[in-house]
Formats: C-alpha cells, sequence, structure tokens
C-alpha cells in the first residue's frame, strides 16, 4: 500500500479514509533491523534466532548504567558491540534532535510527575492500560503474544509500563546534548566549496580560490551583475556557514534509551507475528515444535483486515492514552493542571513518539488538537472484544492484591476506578458481572462521593502546598516515594529481563526465596502502605473540611461550633502528621524482599 502523505496541517487534517490507511504502516527503519535480526540470512548462525535482539537490550542496559565504557576501545562492552553490523552498533547513538523540541517543556512535564506519580500511576491503571484495550483491531496483535491474558502476566506488562513511566518522566530521562562549537575557519571554508563551488584555500586573513574545478551548477546566474553575483555569493556562502557552524543537539539520556528499546520490541514483535513460523526450536522434539508453535501462534496474522501489528495508528492512540488521558485523568480527581502544564506533558510524550518511530503528523503537543485526534482515532477503532475484557479483567485482578477484601472492597473499588474514568466507555470492557457491579446503586454512589472528596481534598491540598513549601517537600515526596516502592514491591517477585523477546509466551518465573508465604507478606505490606495513605489522606481531608465548616459558622457568630471545628482540623492535623512522619516511613522499611534481592528503596 502507497503510504500516507505526511500533513503540514498535522493530525487535524487527516481523513478517516486516510488515518485507515496509516494502519499498514509500520516503522520502516526498525522493521529493517527486526528483520536482519530474525529473518532469513540473519546476522545470527541461524534465521529466527532472538538472541542478537536480547543482546541489543542488554547493550542498551548498559548504556543507561554504564555508557562511559564505549570511551575505553578495549572494554569488553567496545568488543561486544563491535560483533554487531554497523547499523546495529549505531542503533542506540544519540538522535538528531528536531528543531522543536523544547528543553523548558520537557522540565516542567518532569516536575509534574515528581509531584504527581503516585496519582498518574493509579490513572494508568485505570484509564490509560483499559483504554489500549478499546483498540478492538489492535488489541489481538497482544493478545496472541498470551503475555497478559492471564492475571499473573498483567505484572510483566505493568513492570515494562512502569519502568518506562519512570524513565522517561524522571529528571534526565530526555536530555539535549550539543556537540562541540567547530572551527570557524575550516567551516567557512567548506562552506564556500559547497556553496559557490571550486576549490579554495585560506592565506592568513583572506580565502583564495585557486581552481574552478567542480564550480557548482547554476552559481552564476546571468540576470545578475558581477557585483549583485558577489553578493548573492556571500549571502549563500554565510547562511551556510551558520548552519554548519551552529551546534546541532540530540536526544539522548534513560528515557530515550528505554523508548528506542521499546521500539526495537515493536518491530520485533510486528516481525514475528508476520511471519509466524520463523522461531522454530532448534534441535528440539516435535513435540517442543508443537507447543512453541502453540505458544506464538502458526497462523499467519491477518493484517489485511486489522491493520500490522502495533502499527501507525495504534501508536499514536497509545501514545495519547499516556499524554492525553493522564492530565485529563488528574482534572477529573481535582488537580489543578494549568494549559501550560498540560501541553508540557504533550510535548514530553511526542518526544517519546517521535524517538519510537512514530509519524510526526501523527504527533500534537496541543491540547485541543490532542483531543481531537483521540476523539477521531476511538471513534473508528474502539470497541467491545473478548480480547479487551480479558485484558482488563488481568488489570483489575492487579489491582485486587493491593486492596484488602473486607466489605467487597476488593471487588468493587476497581471497577469503580475503571468507571470513573472510562466512562460510557467502560461497559465495553467489563463482563456482564463488572457492569452489573458498575451499574449498582451501591458502586454509583461509592462513586460519586469518591469523585467529589477528591475534588475537594486536591483543591485544598494544592492550595495548602503553595502556601507551606515545606508541606510539598515533605508530601510530595512522600506520596512520590511510596509510588516508587509499590512498583519495587511486585517487581521483587519476579526475575525477567524487561522487553527481552522471549523463548516462548511465558519466561517469568519467580526469584529465588518466593514462596507463597513471602507472597502473603507482600500482598500485606501493599495493604497497608495504602490504608496508612489512605487514612492521611482522610485526615488531611477532614481537616480541610472542619476548617471550612469552622469559618462558616465564625461567620454566622456561632463561636462554640467553630471551636469544636477547629478542635476536629487539629484532630485530623496531628494524626496525619503521625503517619506522614512516623507510621508510612516504618512501613517503608519493613517491605519484605526475597532472599538473594538488594533491598532497593530503604
Amino acid at each position: 500500500m502507497t503510504p500516507v502523505p505526511h500533513h503540514p496541517d498535522g493530525p487535524g487534517s487527516f481523513t478517516d479514509e486516510e488515518l485507515d490507511a496509516t494502519r499498514q504502516e509500520g516503522d520502516p527503519y526498525a522493521d529493517d533491523l527486526a528483520e536482519k535480526i530474525f529473518g532469513e540470512g540473519s546476522m545470527n548462525a541461524e534465521p529466527g534466532s532472538r538472541l542478537g535482539y536480547n543482546k541489543l537490550v542488554d547493550i542498551a542496559d548498559l548504556l543507561d548504567t554504564d555508557s562511559e565504557l564505549l570511551l575505553l576501545e578495549n572494554s569488553n562492552f567496545s568488543k561486544a558491540l563491535k560483533q554487531f553490523p554497523k547499523e546495529f552498533q549505531d542503533y542506540y547513538d544519540p538522535m538528531p534532535a528536531p528543531d522543536w523540541v523544547d528543553i523548558t517543556k520537557l522540565e516542567k512535564a518532569t516536575d509534574l510527575w515528581r509531584t504527581h506519580s503516585l496519582p498518574m500511576l493509579g490513572i494508568l491503571y485505570a484509564a490509560s492500560l483499559p483504554a489500549c484495550y478499546l483498540m478492538k483491531n489492535g488489541i489481538p496483535a497482544l493478545y496472541q503474544t498470551a503475555k497478559l491474558k492471564d492475571s499473573k502476566y498483567v505484572f510483566q506488562r505493568i513492570y515494562e509500563t512502569g519502568l518506562m513511566l519512570d524513565a522517561v518522566m524522571s529528571p534526565g530521562g530526555f536530555e539535549l546534548v550539543h556537540d562541540i562549537i567547530p572551527d570557524a575557519d575550516d567551516v567557512f571554508l567548506h562552506s564556500l566549496e559547497d556553496n559557490v563551488g571550486g576549490h579554495w584555500k585560506q592565506e592568513g586573513d583572506k580565502f583564495v580560490k585557486v581552481s574552478d574545478t567542480g564550480t557548482k551548477d547554476g552559481a552564476k546566474d546571468p540576470k545578475l551583475s558581477p557585483t549583485e553575483q558577489v553578493e548573492a555569493e556571500e549571502k549563500t556562502v554565510k547562511a551556510g556557514f551558520r548552519v554548519a557552524a551552529g551546534r546541532r543537539a540530540y536526544l539522548w539520556g534513560r528515557g530515550y534509551i528505554t523508548a528506542k528499546k521499546v521500539r526495537m520490541l515493536h518491530s520485533s514483535m510486528r516481525f514475528l507475528l508476520l511471519n509466524p513460523g520463523i522461531m522454530k526450536p532448534r534441535g528440539g522434539s516435535e513435540a517442543m515444535a508443537d507447543k512453541f508453535a502453540k505458544a506464538h501462534g502458526s497462523e499467519p496474522y491477518p493484517y489485511e483486515k486489522l491493520g500490522k501489528p502495533v502499527n501507525q495508528e495504534d501508536l499514536a492512540f497509545t501514545l495519547l492514552t499516556f499524554s492525553y488521558l493522564i492530565p485529563r485523568g488528574m482534572e477529573m480527581i481535582g488537580c489543578k493542571l494549568t494549559l501550560e502544564q498540560k501541553e508540557a506533558f504533550l510535548h514530553l510524550w511526542r518526544v517519546v513518539g517521535h524517538t519510537m518511530g512514530l509519524r510526526d503528523d501523527l504527533m500534537t503537543d496541543n491540547w485541543d488538537e490532542a483531543k481531537r485526534l483521540y476523539d477521531r482515532i476511538h471513534r473508528l477503532q474502539a470497541g467491545s472484544s473478548p480480547e479487551g475484557i480479558a485484558l482488563t479483567e488481568a488489570v483489575m485482578g492487579f489491582l485486587k492484591t493491593y486492596l484488602p477484601s473486607a466489605f467487597g472492597i476488593s471487588e468493587r473499588v476497581p471497577v469503580a476506578l475503571i468507571g470513573a474514568q472510562m466512562g460510557e466507555d467502560a461497559h465495553m470492557l467489563f463482563s456482564d458481572h463488572n457492569n452489573a457491579i458498575l451499574g449498582s446503586l451501591r458502586t454509583r454512589c461509592s462513586m460519586k462521593v469518591t469523585r467529589l472528596a477528591l475534588r475537594f481534598f486536591n483543591r485544598r491540598y494544592e492550595r495548602l502546598m503553595n502556601w507551606i513549601p515545606v508541606a510539598n517537600r515533605v508530601f510530595g515526596d512522600l506520596l512520590h516515594r511510596s509510588a516508587e516502592l509499590l512498583v519495587m514491591s511486585w517487581r521483587d517477585e519476579y526475575t525477567r529481563k524487561p522487553f527481552y523477546v522471549p523463548i516462548t509466551a511465558n519466561t517469568w518465573q519467580l526469584q529465588q526465596g518466593v514462596d507463597d508465604e513471602f507472597r502473603e507478606r507482600l500482598h500485606d505490606w501493599r495493604q497497608h502502605l495504602f490504608l496508612a495513605l489512605g487514612s492521611s489522606v482522610l485526615a488531611m481531608g477532614i481537616m480541610f473540611m472542619a476548617i471550612t465548616v469552622s469559618l462558616i459558622f465564625l461567620i454566622f457568630g456561632m463561636i462554640g461550633a467553630m471551636k469544636i471545628g477547629l478542635l476536629v482540623a487539629l484532630f485530623g492535623l496531628i494524626y496525619s502528621i503521625f503517619e506522614i512522619d512516623l507510621r508510612i516511613p516504618k512501613i517503608f522499611r519493613s517491605r519484605p524482599t526475597p532472599a538473594g534481592v538488594s533491598v532497593r528503596g530503604k
């Protein structure tokens, strides 16, 4: 199919037919590398080997932690990298930054992550991931990998998604690094030869033409006088000099490396799904081959009907589930974000999309354009599917592990969280059982009360943080640390290289020392942390409410009632300080870790 032409006016200029055509577009650059890794005549000893790909992931991990090894010519790392063909050696090199990248906006976005990481993670599970499962024609690509159809496999998805979020949104996740400024005389000499023609040399302070060989065609314009010709040549040379002498900027950072890893994962899974027979076991029995084929699928992927796996339209929509739905979800629970903050968030994810091979005209950092593009793709592609329902059930199964089962909390809260964020779309993602829970009077009332309470709390919490900067540092750091430890708490259960192409669909293995008793302790720890966070937030909410009511009583001259209200506010303040200063740090320190695993985050 002929590629859709890029639209200079951005996403809003696409017709439905043109958007639909992008479903047949993959990522030519990364797809070519994937074919060289996995295809016939690949760089490996045998076609279809995944080892070359996984080595690239290992290289990315070393670049993330010890990139200085590249500077050592005789390091084992440099030697290992040189074994790859040139295009693979260069894959993780810094990428030239587009002119539109704004470092100030990137910093604003990372500030949002730092101060709102816990609610962002909640919205990730309640909105971003479920919204991805609305893509009825794109979901089979995920589902066929058999990674997400069971609740334990969703841990892998959350692990890898959480790693990406942390990498790209943490300070320094995406940086602009600048090349050194070249010698001005050398640049001007090359500019003369490139733009005027002939061979030139420098004599003292002057540049002298020594030969007309290689004179540029069209360098002389017969319509110009000799003086005008000289002026035109000087203007051209100066323009070329400014371009050549400018400091070129490149993208780099942990987020950049992670985005490149995910890009290669997408192209690898795309190639494997479109070539299902390529990954054959070596030296194994027929029974093993049958098992492998069953795990990965042996039928050609129906790309004519569904579009290529992880195609451009699916990528654009998935990017919006992060860049657009997370700020929108934060506003729904009362976090007050300026348009500048929301568009900075969009901008960071636009850089992520560019790094991952998404077409520039399918991305935007304009809030209104982002909404239009999300709504448009949603209208074309959103729908209910058995795969989408199964994946949403898996996410809810994960959320249940963080919640107590008393009073049906673990059964109802995940439904309410997703229902509150997704609105009517939730009905397309829920089974009949969960739709019945969502439609019950008890759930609807609890959703409304919870939303009002969260909005009330967040509005007053933001005012308090602005009034008392030290409270922002203490409580903001506490919430961010809680988010980090929650991710660590389940990550320690498993050992697996993130973003690897697996041998089979199920390559998760429990860490040494992880058994049912350990997992029960970890489950209890998560619940204690959630209850402590929830009770501290509730205490602060009571404090805000009591202060508000006391002011009303003061206006009406009800002094006695006002004093009672202030006492309640004081109790809320003392209790929240107790939770924040004593109980929650103690819970942090008590996080269970399996035998042989270092205690990270303590």
